[in-house]
């Protein structure tokens, strides 16, 4: 009775979508625009294409797999790269095919008015799931074999979150102990699952002694449960993992963040492409023409500064910026500092509103930069603070940025002491881990608005 129905609510779910879609690109266009005739010759293979691509689109982004343990927001964001995308190849359709479909006026609203009623019975589904197994329905009997931290851990979040369906029955270790919520010993596994009619159990490998473990393999092989192995990774705890096998061997691959995914990658590219090419047509072509007649009256030193700095996977570009020291053999080798006699004045004024960056965006149009990410350093720091911050070389597994997290954050310019620079890696670090559309959107936004304030450090 505990688990009866559970193989049945994705379908229900993804039924659901399909009826939305059909009541509005195809009901809805019936009633409301169609001349009479739905289904012509004309207008049917259109509406086989929508589903299709729909039932394609939800089995590629795994909207399939959402169960009783995906966060809210992984569920939204999975919903708007469908949309996103369908939207996409809806209009593909009509570049490839004439047809008289809903008005363009129309469209404009049709496919927020769709995200909004997906999301709308997303949510409804899971408040519906929720009355169910605030009942004593639909939920699962769990038991933990293996007492650590990391069990607790997860006990905890058994017993907070009972609205998921899970029925924590306790952990099995060698002793029982009430104060660690351990109820059974390892001995008397078998009578615990047939009493207690067990459905899943998380099994902490790393924390059962060798002389329990072929006894508690065998008590699971004979009963049909759900088995989940629970790993300590360490430092790459709060990582994604994916059990992927080669030939007969399973190994876990690590997903260093989202933007280890190639849907995440495109959405981040095609908002730097649009981004960086406003910039360059509307912004960087007049400021360079005014920074070229201001040049021609201070020594002639140039526009442009080039230097090279280490990018995607440590690899070495060339970075471009507009030129705000005077010519000088450091370079290369020291940042800028309070008063520093290398800085002229007009570049006094680039670095404090960061409009010193803006040939960056030349960087992004090429693929070697993105609008928001760690910030490149040159190649004698990169070698310098590898070696006294752990996890530094992470920042590299992501295209650097003109702005960051740490930037917005007021860590920019220079760095005075070891403390600043840990605070600078743990927030790039974060970044990467938590990466969002939304999160580049904000740190675009406070970006701007610390053009406008200025920032104590950009000197």
């Amino acid at each position: 009775m505990s688990v009866k129905y559970s193989r049945y609510i994705t379908a229900i779910s993804i039924a659901g979508d399909f009826v939305i879609l059909n009541l509005l690109f195809v009901a809805g266009y019936c009633y409301f625009f169609s001349d009479g005739d739905c289904f012509s010759r004309e207008k049917f293979p259109f509406y086989l294409f929508i589903n299709v691509v729909w039932l394609i689109l939800v089995f590629s982004f795994s909207a399939d797999k959402i169960n009783r343990n995906t966060p809210k927001k992984a569920i939204l964001f999975t919903y708007i790269k469908i949309v996103v995308f369908s939207f996409f190849i809806f209009l593909l359709y009509f570049q490839l095919f004439t047809f008289n479909y809903y008005p363009r006026d129309t469209l404009k609203y049709l496919f927020p008015l769709f995200f909004l009623l997906l999301i709308a019975w997303k949510f409804f589904l899971d408040f519906l799931f929720f009355l169910y197994r605030k009942k004593g329905y639909n939920f699962r009997n769990v038991i933990i074999v293996g007492q650590s931290p990391k069990s607790q851990e997860l006990a905890k979040y058994f017993s907070h979150t009972k609205w998921n369906g899970y029925r924590f029955l306790g952990i099995i270790d060698e002793k029982v102990d009430k104060k660690l919520r351990v109820v059974e010993e390892f001995g008397n596994l078998r009578s615990f699952i047939e009493n207690q009619q067990v459905d899943e159990i998380y099994l902490n490998l790393d924390n059962i002694s060798k002389e329990h473990r072929k006894h508690v393999s065998e008590v699971i092989m004979d009963f049909p449960l759900k088995v989940r192995l629970i790993q300590d990774y360490g430092e790459f705890s709060n990582f994604r993992a994916e059990l992927v096998n080669y030939d007969f061997v399973p190994v876990l691959q690590i997903h260093p963040g989202p933007l280890s995914y190639w849907y995440n990658k495109l959405m981040k590219r095609i908002f730097d492409v649009v981004f960086s090419f406003l910039i360059i047509i509307f912004v960087l072509s007049w400021i360079t023409g005014i920074l070229y007649i201001l040049s021609l009256f201070n020594g002639r030193e140039g526009v442009f500064f080039k230097q090279k700095r280490t990018g995607t996977d440590g690899k070495v570009f060339t970075c471009f910026k507009f030129r705000t020291m005077l010519r000088n053999p450091d370079a290369d080798l020291q940042k800028a500092v309070a008063n520093d006699k290398r800085v002229m004045p007009v570049g006094r004024l680039l670095r404090k509103t960061g409009l010193d960056e803006l040939p960056q965006f030349i960087n992004v149009l090429l693929g070697q930069m993105s609008v928001v990410g760690p910030r490149p350093h040159m190649l004698k720091h990169t070698e310098q603070y590898r070696k006294m911050v752990r996890k530094f070389m992470m920042r590299h597994t992501i295209k650097p940025g003109i702005t960051g997290l740490a930037q917005v954050r007021g860590f920019r310019g220079e760095i005075r002491k070891i403390s600043e620079l840990k605070q600078r890696i743990q927030l790039d670090v974060s970044y990467i881990e938590n990466w969002s559309f939304m999160l580049d959107v904000r740190i675009v936004f406070l970006t701007v608005v610390n053009f406008f304030r200025g920032q104590e450090k950009a000197y």
